[in-house]
Order: C-alpha cells, then structure tokens, then sequence
C-alpha cells in the first residue's frame, strides 16, 4: 500500500510543478497496484471471500477517492485505502465494520489536519494509517468484550 500511495502522491506532485512533466506513467502504475494491494490484505488475512472482497474493496476505493479527491488528494488516498480495507480484511466475529469504518473516519480527518500544519508529517502518515487504524479497531473491539477480571457478587 505504501508503494501504491508513494507512486499516487510522486506522480500529482510532479505533474503539478511543472507541466512539462507526464506522470502518467506512475499514476497508472499507481492505480494497477489498488487491487493488488487488496489483493494481499485479503490473502494475508486469510479471508474467505478473497475475490468478492478485492472487488469491492476496489470498487469502495475509487467511490472514496473520487467523493474526496475534489478537495484534497492525498486525503482522498487515506479514505481510499481505508475504505477497501474495512472490506478486504478478514472480518472476525467479533469485530464489525462499524468500528473499523469509524476508525477510518478518524484516520481521515487526523490526516486532514496534519496535512493542514505539516505536509510532510500527514504524508507519512497518510501512507500508513489506512490499514493500520482497522486493525488498531479490531484490538480495540476485542479488548473491550473481554472480562475485567472482576469477581462478581
């Protein structure tokens, strides 16, 4: 996913400081990489449905980056890749993708806000919170259904 999103960022900032520059080759590597990128979630994560979720999750992909994509890029990128992870990922029972959508949410708008105050700090960020705050939801999710260790009356 970092290449995904290195290649994405490299080829819309060197397209837009000088026009001489085509960066259309980077950007389409960038986007064969999306479902390969989903790909990998969804096999690593042993999920069942491996395609139906690549599909989706791609799908889930450019729905966000084009909704987003208008008003700043590499937040659309974030809300990209997270989207289609809350899909991709192996869904256990006892985790939901309420939370996980949740978690994207706020890894957007945190990433907003440090590209708003630090370009290079929501950068690095964006390009490693995407996957990262819905696995960050799951642990979240199952220690908060596991007994205290109180001893009840």
């Amino acid at each position: 996913m970092i290449g995904s999103f290195v290649l994405f960022v490299y080829s819309l900032a060197a397209a837009s400081g000088n026009e001489n520059v085509f960066a259309g080759g980077l950007l389409g590597i960038g986007l064969g990489l999306v479902p390969a990128v989903f790909a990998v979630a969804a096999w690593a994560s042993q999920n069942p449905n491996t395609v139906r979720s690549v599909v989706f999750a791609t799908l889930l992909f450019f729905a966000a980056f084009l909704l987003i994509g208008y008003f700043s890029l590499p937040v659309a990128l974030v809300a990209g890749y997270g989207a289609g992870g809350v899909v991709a990922f192996r869904l256990a029972p006892e985790n939901s993708r309420r939370t996980r959508a949740i978690a994207v949410a706020l890894c957007v708008i945190y990433t907003g806000a440090l590209l708003t105050f630090s370009t290079a700090l929501g950068l690095f960020a964006g390009a490693a919170l995407p996957f990262l705050s819905s696995a960050l939801a799951d642990v979240y999710e199952e220690r908060g259904k596991e007994p205290s260790g109180e001893v009840s009356p």
